[in-house]
């Protein structure tokens, strides 16, 4: 299989602009993308992530996989012959939630947190085949505090899908179908988004993690993860080293994944993060130890983001970990890997 990440620094709110810097990356690459099987984007690719009401983000919700994300997605998806996967923020009903599906643990914004959320909406990624059609959507199941202020948690938890990836004969149009079938590569899918890596709530529980329970449970063949992951390290240090790996976000994300990783059935990995900066609430330090807070996040407000976007296998037996590729922690490019 051929994959494909595509990390970028979408700013808050410009979603033309933001289609429009992807794209210009994606043409700066072309040659390398051919025979692409799949191409994976950053949790709220072209909303930019860092809301931090409902209020901010409700201009940028998008009615579910028909926004301009999904339109993005299916024109994308049709030029490339290939699987794209891109997150966006979902616009699921216009109506509130019923009260019963508010968690007590969901920061209280509001007089009532019940009557806080004015709309039903998701954290939320769809994945389009090469002929446009919707072939997998998920919403986020543990949401980020960020999140919390304006999304509903997963009503159906984490959810897999059996992905086809068309045969690398797809571009001949002198193919029967008998033989493009033959051709095609089944994936046992789980799809996530960031946070969902990490124990609901950041409540302690022992391994393995929720996520990586359900990959084992299903026989996942392939994990997609669609972040936007900070990072607290300066900007100075981002901006010196763009071409850098983040190592302490490579460490945390391998040590989640340690349960796959010591399993006998390898899994396919990508980690589709986003890089640059957004202004506003500065996030919580749950990399850093607390001294170093102060001294790594003394030079502004806002947030930063890890890159570090990487595809590779884990698992198979020995403790396997393999990563076939990665990104710098502030590199707007595409990672192309075969796998």
């Amino acid at each position: 299989m051929k994959i494909a990440t595509l990390q970028f620094s979408p700013q808050l709110g410009p979603v033309d602009e933001n289609i429009a810097r992807a794209d210009s990356i994606l043409s700066s690459c072309s040659d390398s993308l051919h025979e692409l099987d799949l191409l994976v984007l950053p949790e709220l690719a072209f909303t930019g992530y860092n809301h931090p009401s409902l209020q901010s983000i409700t201009p940028y919700l998008e009615p579910t996989a028909a926004g301009p994300s999904t339109r993005w997605a299916i024109r994308t998806a049709r030029r490339l012959g290939c699987l794209v996967t891109v997150g966006y923020p979902e616009l699921f009903s216009p109506t509130p939630p019923p009260p019963s599906t508010l968690k007590p643990t969901m920061l209280n914004l509001g007089p009532e947190p019940e009557t806080y959320y004015s709309l039903t909406a998701y954290n939320s990624t769809v994945t389009l085949n090469p002929r446009g059609e919707i072939v997998a959507h998920y919403r986020k199941t543990h949401l980020y505090y960020t999140d919390e202020v304006w999304a509903q948690e997963s009503p159906d938890g984490f959810t897999t899908t059996a992905l086809n990836f068309p045969p690398r004969e797809r571009t001949s149009a002198h193919a029967d179908a008998e033989s493009l079938r033959a051709g095609v590569v089944t994936h046992t899918t789980t799809q996530a988004i960031c946070m969902d890596l990490n124990p609901r709530h950041f409540i302690p529980c022992p391994p393995p993690s929720a996520l990586c329970k359900h990959v084992l449970a299903t026989k996942t063949t392939l994990l997609v993860l669609s972040t936007a992951w900070l990072t607290h390290l300066p900007s100075s240090a981002l901006l010196s080293q763009p071409a850098e790996f983040d190592m302490d976000t490579l460490a945390y994300w391998c040590n989640a994944l340690e349960p796959l990783i010591d399993g006998d059935r390898e899994v396919i990995c990508v980690f589709a993060n986003r890089c640059g900066e957004e202004a506003g609430r500065v996030v919580p330090n749950v990399l850093a130890k607390e001294e170093d807070e102060e001294e790594r996040d003394g030079d502004g407000a806002g947030v930063r983001y890890a890159g570090s976007s990487w595809i590779g296998k884990v698992g198979g037996g020995k403790g396997k970990l393999v990563v076939g590729g990665i990104l710098g922690r502030s590199e707007e490019a595409v990672l192309v890997v075969e796998v």
